[in-house]
């Protein structure tokens, strides 16, 4: 059974905490609405400093970043959370079209296209984590 937006209902929310990095306030709130029934808490920030300093305080299962912050960028703020925690799940947003041997960067980092579906990042949270709903 699935809602209207595709996805399958709350009771198979995941059981994780993710930090979320966007620099648009509307792709930010959008997603993370979009993403509320799916993941138990999603902390949100705009750049990559405010990510980092949250990070150092708090545990998190998993970031998903864009690529494109002012400031520090999201491949910056990839290596920096690598730094802390080197096995950390990584996915980078980007607008950009990627080349198919950058969507899989690591053993825990991955790469998703904007605009991308719930459902889209589901799945890739579900294969980086390892997580059965």
């Amino acid at each position: 059974m699935h809602d209207e937006t595709g996805m399958p209902p709350a009771q198979s929310q995941l059981p994780l905490r993710m930090l979320y990095i966007e620099d648009n306030a509307l792709v930010r709130e959008i997603t993370c609405d979009l993403l509320a029934a799916d993941i138990r808490e999603i902390v949100a920030v705009a750049t990559g400093e405010e990510a980092i300093s949250i990070f150092e305080a708090d545990r998190f299962d998993l970031v998903v970043t864009d690529v494109s912050l002012p400031a520090m960028s999201g491949l910056e703020l990839m290596r920096r959370i690598r730094e802390i925690a080197p096995s950390m799940p990584i996915i980078l947003a980007t607008g950009y079209p990627l080349d198919p041997v950058d969507y899989r960067l690591g053993p825990s980092i991955r790469a998703i296209t904007k605009p991308f579906s719930p459902p889209e990042l589901r799945a890739l949270i579900q294969e980086l984590c390892r997580v059965t709903a």
